[in-house]
């Protein structure tokens, strides 16, 4: 069977919108150019959701290619079709439904013992599929070759060179999709037999051929699944729960199941180790013998050699340095987003300021309509793209450049050790990292997390990282007026309680923590191309779906302020704010407004103190104490998320643990704001 046939129809780009609609699954391990190819052949034309019934995210796209019309669904990253998590439920489910005509297995050319893992168990549930050899460029300035012709020959299946960050490669993917479709219209049907490069040892083969007779002669209701009989055979002794639960649906079946724990007693008894141990060494053994067929190494001399990336390599993953490095990479990422952020922010609230002027003068300042819309809706607006949006970008474009060249997973690999501490892995570090320009698409991120019990922890842990708007808050009222020394004291409260709450989660949520997998691909030169379009892809979630929102929001407290219903608020939190808080009252309506923005906590305080004679220096005529200004801070990092990240919690998880976050949150913010205000009270009346 040749596959690098020539084209053989005559069709056009734009001759019919479309022929044949071709559905299409990309699969792969995390980090091999999935995304980046997905990207390069749908651009714009996307959609994400969420599967049916789960909380994985679903990104479909949509192209017409050659008179065809293609439905592209990147399927989440997962390193085997096992069930240890709901991606790799949700990415099995799919491939063996009828909304799949062909699989494009991503693989990293770099890695093929890690990545033909999951080859083999796509090609065990006998899809079309294309396998696609990605960061080629990567390989062969390793002076390594692959032997495509036999490559083709063993998986008896396409086999393409791809370099997916420059679009080489890519549209022959497509190409060959249509090869297929036109000229083995019954490839699903009659799919080849690779029972030579899949088998197993003759002691495991005997008992996978067993059950499948037993399923051919005794259970017939199992071949009406989707699974191929071998897929079923091999997923019952791997003890699968989601095939146990399939076979335990049929009636009468506990002596297959009795036929089943026998076979993996005596295989574990013959090799020594558990069932998953014994087939995954299986799969390995056969991985290894193909590597060593089809890969070429040009001389010993250049395999030994050096290069300049693996010197950066070692120094970013040094037991010391490794640590140096990340430290002042994360002092850059925040630098670069707060210079660029604050840079634009104060541009655009100058030029609010400005119209909101000429508004008044227009139209006046207590005019009904210019309150609700203009302070309301404009406002609300204004303040997230200037408290929000421009923070968000620029650090969702310098994390997209440390991803795309290959150093987060580098981080997440050194923090490993110290974020089991707190029940999760390394990569809560990437979306912990992202926290300190914005929680909002931090929060978003923890969907990289494997298990629901990782999310929830990563989720509630990031929401207590400072953002940039809570940094404006700090470094705008304790370190400019009381100092830096302050200002660190403050970041040791707050991350000693974001262990503090690691620890009672990782105790309190029921299971365990996963170990950290994670491909490291070798550093590379960044695509600015994919940057760019995957800095929008992420930023524009918030903009369609976080910016109505905090319109509605502001309209509706501008309605809660003409009512004049806080006067009453900050009359009902005064036991809290005055009493255990030691503030004064009205700092209970700043804190309200907080939840839209939390640096308009202290733009409030300036104009109150302004409005009433007073300023925010402890030298001239203070509205607030140097003590009220440590536990005003205080508080404003720790009290609540901002009502974006409240709804982006409640996106990824439920309304319910979402507003369980917020409460514990608040209940730690006034727990820890009262034992500061009463210590330094306590402090200064000895002293």
């Amino acid at each position: 069977m040749s596959f690098h046939r020539p084209r053989k129809n005559n069709y056009k780009k734009d001759d019919c919108e479309s022929k044949t609609t071709i559905n299409i699954a990309l699969a792969g391990n995390p980090n091999v150019g999935k995304s980046v190819i997905f990207n390069q052949l749908t651009g714009l034309s996307q959609t994400i959701g969420n599967w049916p019934g789960k909380t994985v995210e679903k990104l479909e796209g949509h192209l017409n290619f050659l008179g065809y019309h293609f439905n592209i669904v990147d399927l989440p990253g997962i390193y085997s079709l096992s069930t240890y998590s709901l991606e790799e439920i949700v990415s099995r489910e799919y491939i063996v439904s009828n909304d799949v005509d062909l699989i494009i297995n991503v693989i990293d050319a770099t890695n093929l013992e890690r990545n033909l893992f999951l080859t083999f168990q796509l090609l065990e549930l006998k899809v079309p599929i294309i396998l696609a050899m990605n960061q080629m460029d990567i390989l062969r300035k390793r002076n390594i070759e692959l032997d495509f012709e036999k490559l083709e020959k063993i998986f008896k299946a396409p086999v393409l060179p791809v370099v997916a960050v420059h679009g080489i490669g890519v549209h022959e993917l497509l190409e060959q999709t249509i090869d297929i479709i036109e000229t083995n219209p019954n490839f699903k049907i009659n799919f080849p037999d690779l029972t030579e490069i899949s088998s197993f040892g003759k002691e495991i083969e005997t008992k996978i051929q067993i059950l499948i007779s037993e399923f051919k002669n005794n259970y017939p209701r199992i071949m009406a699944y989707n699974y191929p009989a071998r897929f079923l055979a091999i997923k019952m002794l791997e003890k699968d729960e989601e095939i146990l639960k399939i076979i335990n649906d049929i009636e009468k079946v506990k002596p297959l199941l009795d036929i089943t724990n026998q076979f993996i007693e005596e295989l574990e008894d013959y090799h020594g180790e558990d069932i998953n141990s014994i087939i995954s060494s299986e799969i390995y053994n056969n991985i290894h013998q193909i590597i060593d067929k089809v890969m070429k190494f040009k001389t010993k001399k250049q395999m030994m050699r050096r290069n300049l990336t693996d010197k950066i390599d070692h120094l970013t993953t040094h037991s010391f340095w490794g640590y140096i490095v990340l430290i002042l990479v994360v002092i850059g990422i925040y630098a670069f987003t707060f210079s660029i952020g604050g840079f634009l922010g104060t541009i655009i609230d100058d030029f609010f300021s400005l119209w909101t002027e000429n508004i008044y003068l227009l139209f006046g300042e207590e005019n009904f309509l210019v309150k609700l819309l203009w302070d309301g809706g404009v406002g609300g607006f204004m303040g997230a793209v200037a408290g929000v949006l421009v923070y968000v970008i620029p650090f969702f474009f310098t994390i997209e450049i440390l991803q795309d060249s290959g150093y987060l997973p580098r981080a997440a690999f050194l923090m490993d050790k110290v974020m089991h501490v707190l029940g999760v892995h390394g990569k809560t570090v990437i979306t912990m990292i992202l926290g300190f320009g914005c929680n909002v698409p931090a929060c978003a991120g923890c969907r990289i997390m494997e298990t629901e019990r990782e999310k929830k922890i990563s989720i509630a842990l990031t929401s207590l990282i400072p953002c940039a708007a809570v940094m404006a808050v700090v470094l705008g009222l304790v370190g400019r007026y009381l100092g830096v020394g302050w200002v660190i004291v403050l970041f040791i409260i707050n991350f000693m309680v974001i262990l503090i709450v690691g620890r009672i989660l990782n105790k309190t949520l029921p299971g365990t923590c996963t170990e950290l997998i994670m491909e490291m691909h070798e550093y590379r030169k960044p695509n600015y191309k994919v940057i760019l379009k995957q800095t929008w892809l992420r930023s524009r979630e918030f903009i369609f779906k976080a910016l109505p929102i905090i319109i509605i929001f502001g309209i509706s407290l501008e309605i809660v302020l003409i009512l004049n219903v806080l006067e009453p608020i900050n009359f009902i939190l005064s036991p809290i704010t005055v009493f255990w808080l030691g503030l004064p009252s009205i700092t209970g309506v700043f804190l309200i407004y907080g939840i839209i923005r939390k640096e308009l906590t202290l733009v409030l305080l300036v104009l109150f103190a302004e409005s009433i004679g007073k300023t925010l220096d402890p030298l001239l005529n203070p509205l607030l104490s140097p003590a009220q200004m440590i536990i005003f801070s205080l508080v404003t990092m720790l009290y609540i998320p901002c009502f974006a990240t409240i709804i982006v919690i409640a996106k990824q998880t439920s309304w319910k643990y979402a507003i369980q976050i917020a409460l514990l949150e608040i209940s730690l913010a006034l727990l820890i704001g009262g034992v500061l205000n009463f210590s330094l009270g306590f402090i200064t009346g000895i002293l």
